[in-house]
């Protein structure tokens, strides 16, 4: 069945596109999904913490140990809000923006190498392939 080989092919795609980028962030002790968590904090600086959390479908506490971790590798801080001083806000720290950015300028490199070797006609069919397999898992979840 030609599906499940194409799935499979997009499995071990993924997998190893993950295993290229973790191998990058391992020497700061950083899963990608903290990485991920850090990008998120950059994008929505003025998100709270629940906010972050049910982007990232982190339970509460899930989210304060991410929070936690981040803080003890100095990636982040926490500073109390100015309207109400009982809530935090995340912000990362001089070091957690320097991850932020090597890991986007090493991604864009990986795409480049990923891509290496394709005709611009062969990227964009790939490109409208993926958007339909895309689409039929949206409708697949409604």
């Amino acid at each position: 069945m030609i599906e499940k080989d194409v799935a499979m092919q997009l499995k071990g795609t993924y997998q190893k596109i993950r295993q290229i980028m973790q191998l990058r962030i391992d020497k700061y002790g950083l899963p990608l999904g903290l990485l991920f968590l850090m990008s998120l904090i950059e994008k929505n600086p003025k998100a709270s913490q629940k906010e972050l959390a049910e982007k990232m479908r982190f339970t509460e506490g899930a989210m304060s140990n991410a929070v936690r971790r981040l803080m003890e590798l100095g990636m982040l801080k926490q500073v109390p809000l100015e309207l109400d001083m009982r809530y935090n806000r995340l912000i990362l720290t001089d070091r957690g923006k320097s991850v932020v950015q090597a890991h986007k300028n090493h991604l864009f490199s990986v795409y480049r190498d990923i891509f290496s070797g394709l005709k611009q006609d062969e990227l964009e069919r790939l490109y409208d392939i993926l958007l339909k397999i895309n689409e039929n898992l949206d409708n697949i979840n409604s």
